[in-house]
């Protein structure tokens, strides 16, 4: 276990972004072949590694693989030259299942279940998590349980942060596109005012936050740009509203969505325009399992490892694909004060990857004499 900062070194030099990991995948594939396990190619460029004891039950860890569109600045002697950038700690998360995986190399065998290890892409765009859990690929091996981390400045060094229930956000990017009629501004009768009914749909929006939203909900609802119009005399033809729709609640986050809708037909016919409204699917809200989460507190205390409560935030993480299919539980590892993650400069003390590697086993020993 101890080649960890090696592993992490290697791969920051080699940063892909989502479904391109093909040297990633190269330095990972390349490596489990020489341990005693079935390795399988999924999602492309992603790999799983089964341990297998045969047992009926099976424990999953995940390490995502994908990095950033980001010109990296460390100005670290093994700094990325390829205009891309570990900036989010992929490459920490990497280096991390590799060293579980050469853990188990030596001591899988003393577990009373099997263990699968999973490297997957393309968590920054595209929800790779989805892609390999609707392959069959945990099914198969009768997956019951997983787990995963994420390295997180601010947080207390050598912690880890997390919480039972509700954690990170369903995400959702909204596009409102309003379809008007063009005309010159001296004859407005001639024309449909787009940019005018966009305006209303923006109004009207943040009318639902302040009017229908219960007290106590927490979500986002932002529009944070428009694009409308050609000319200042030209009654405008299209206008382009930008925004994000967020919540913990999927209830909270399908009133918003059925809101929009509603919005955007009801000013179509006061206005005379036809709207379009495109919400990406985005990621499910990371939501831990309670009971298992009690397992966690268990697990890290018995390991040593300081737990702390996470607060709750409205950032995204493909995670929680997982643990819509199985029990799971999320959480970060403190890094202490470094640069925040999607910072070209973003940087840590390495030798936290030993407590995460340190928390994986913790679970995996609990689980075997529980």
């Amino acid at each position: 276990m101890e080649n960890y900062i090696q592993y992490r070194r290697d791969l920051h030099q080699i940063p892909e972004v989502a479904r391109q990991e093909f040297k990633t995948s190269e330095y990972v594939g390349a490596h489990l072949a020489k341990l005693h396990c079935q390795v399988e190619k999924v999602c492309g460029t992603g790999y799983t590694a089964f341990f297998d004891n045969g047992a009926e039950d099976t424990i999953a860890f995940r390490g995502d693989m994908d990095a950033l569109s980001i010109k990296e600045e460390t100005g670290l002697p093994f700094a990325s030259q390829n205009g891309c950038m570990h900036a989010c700690g992929h490459d920490a998360h990497m280096a991390m299942m590799l060293a579980l995986c050469d853990y188990l190399e030596e001591n899988h065998k003393k577990y009373k279940f099997n263990v699968l290890v999973i490297f997957q892409p393309a968590e920054e765009s595209i929800g790779g998590a989805k892609v390999i859990c609707e392959s069959g690929a945990l099914d198969k091996h009768h997956v019951s349980k997983v787990f995963g981390l994420h390295v997180w400045p601010k947080l207390e060094k050598n912690a880890i942060g997390s919480r039972p229930g509700p954690m990170m956000a369903k995400t959702s990017e909204m596009t409102i596109t309003v379809h008007g009629k063009s005309a010159h501004c001296a004859r407005p009768d001639l024309g449909i005012d787009a940019l005018t009914a966009a305006s209303e749909i923006i109004s009207r929006l943040y009318q639902v936050k302040k009017k229908e939203m219960a007290p106590d909900a927490e979500y986002l609802l932002h529009v944070g740009k428009m694009d409308a119009g050609d000319a200042l005399n030209i009654v405008c033809e299209k206008a382009v509203i930008l925004g994000s729709v967020r919540a913990f609640s999927l209830d909270v986050f399908n009133f918003m969505v059925r809101r929009i809708h509603e919005i955007a037909a009801d000013v179509d016919k006061e206005f005379g325009t036809k709207t379009e409204v495109y919400l990406t699917e985005g990621y499910p809200p990371v939501n831990n399992d309670p009971a298992l989460y009690e397992d966690y507190k268990k697990a890290m205390e018995k390991a040593g490892i300081t737990l702390l409560e996470a607060e709750k935030t409205m950032i995204a993480e493909d995670f929680s694909e997982y643990e819509a299919r199985y029990p799971g539980v999320f959480g970060w590892l403190g890094l202490g004060d470094v640069p925040s993650l999607h910072n070209n400069k973003f940087d840590f003390d390495e030798a936290v990857m030993a407590t995460g590697i340190k928390a994986f086993v913790g679970l995996l020993d609990y689980f075997n004499e529980k």
